[in-house]
This record gives C-alpha cells, structure tokens and sequence, in this order.
C-alpha cells in the first residue's frame, strides 16, 4: 500500500496514514530487539521512500519521501539514557584530563588504534560525551575529513561513497555502564551536529543494533581489522 501510494496515487495524505502504520512496525521491532523483522519493515519502506524520487508526469514526490525519512528515524529513536546527561563540547574546549578520559574509554573496545585516536581525537569535528556523577563514562566523535582513509575504507568494503564523507567513530562506554544505550544517545547527539552523509565500521553486535536504530545501512563485504573483522556502515542526508 505505502508503496502504491508513493509510485502511483501520489497522495500526501495516503501517504501520512501509511507512514504511521509502518512507524508502529519499525517501533515494535526495534524496542523487542527482532533484528531480521526489523530489517525487512526498513527495506520495504525505505524502497517505497525511494519511489518518491522517481519523476511521473515530469515531477518527483519529494514531500513523502521526506515524511518517510521523519518517520523512519522517529521510530528507531526508542531509546532513553535515564540517569545519564549527554553533552556535545567544543572539541578545543576540552581538556587534557578529559581527552585522557575519553581515550581510556576507547581503549576498552580494543578495535581502535590508541595512537591514532590520541593524535584524531582532538582533531575532530564534532564530540559528543556521556557523564554519570560528573563522570565522563561514554565517548563519541565524527572525525575530521580524511579523504585518503575514506576511500580506503570504500574500497575494502566494496562499496562507492564519496571520499569527502565524514566517520562516525570512537564510539565506546565505560564497560560497567553498558547496556542503558548510552551509544544510541552518543550517536543521536552527533547527528545532530552534523547535516549530511556519514560512514561508520564496526565489528560489534552492539554498535550494529545502534547504527541501525540511527538509520545506518550495511552493505559491501566485510573486511579484516586490527583484529576483528569490520564492516561498513552508510547513512545518506
């Protein structure tokens, strides 16, 4: 229906009420942790979204494609970090004490290199850190451009973006306050201070969960890392 609605009857209002129905869907799915449904709700509505850029009768459908994109990234937006405050510092304001504790966080993911975060951390464009009793205990970044590391990345992963795109990475959280979804607040925060494309990779189950309630989207091959194997993860605008 949502897709009938967005290729031929192309109305807005059809449009809204089936929206909603698969906004419910995506929301079950993703607080109920039932990936492989979760994954088949997101493409179906992802691909009635991108009939919406087709042209019929010389116009496109740009005001459903963009309800669907609302839609998509409200319902995956299901998680709360009570008891926990976000904040998105200036990256020069931050001090030696807590760049010491941000990378004493990443090195407990052990799939980052110490140095190189150490020498991009600073660098980068946008942080985001998790506190608890005036505790740093997450961290989160997009780094700065690096056109050479992102095509490289592309072409390990199989996959063309443009080399310009900027990385979501050095997301960590202290191990002991795992599991209240402090990486999806950390993820929510950065995009936030970001408008456009983005790429991430990971190894971890976890972050893949996170990626994909921010509306990140696999693809390509897989690839091997420092020490774990890597994949890699697009987000459009």
């Amino acid at each position: 229906m949502t897709w009938d609605a967005c290729r031929y009857l192309r109305d807005i209002e059809v449009v809204e009420v089936c929206a909603r129905l698969n906004w419910y869907l995506i929301r079950f799915t993703t607080l109920n942790k039932l990936r492989s449904l979760q994954s088949e709700c997101l493409h179906n509505l992802r691909y009635a979204r991108s009939m919406c850029t087709e042209e019929r009768k010389g116009k496109s459908f740009p005001e459903a494609q963009q309800k669907l994109s609302w839609e998509i990234r409200d319902a995956l937006d299901a998680f709360e970090c009570k008891g926990y405050a976000v904040t998105t510092p200036a990256v020069n304001k931050l001090g030696p004490s807590e760049i010491a504790a941000c990378l004493a966080i990443i090195k407990t993911g052990e799939a980052v290199d110490l140095m190189s975060a150490k020498r991009e951390l600073p660098l980068a464009k946008a942080v985001a850190l998790a506190w608890k009793d005036k505790q740093i205990v997450g961290v989160g970044a997009i780094k700065r451009e690096r056109r050479e590391y992102a095509a490289g990345v592309a072409k390990r992963g199989g996959v063309e973006f443009p080399s310009q795109t900027l990385e979501l990475g050095y997301v960590a959280v202290a191990p002991e306050h795992r599991g209240h979804h402090l990486s999806d607040c950390l993820i929510k925060a950065l995009l936030k201070q970001h408008k456009g494309r983005l790429f991430a990779t990971t190894y971890s189950e976890y972050m893949k969960d996170a990626l994909i309630r921010a509306d990140f989207r696999t693809g390509g091959k897989e690839w091997k890392g420092r020490k774990f194997m890597l994949s890699l993860w697009l987000r459009e605008e």
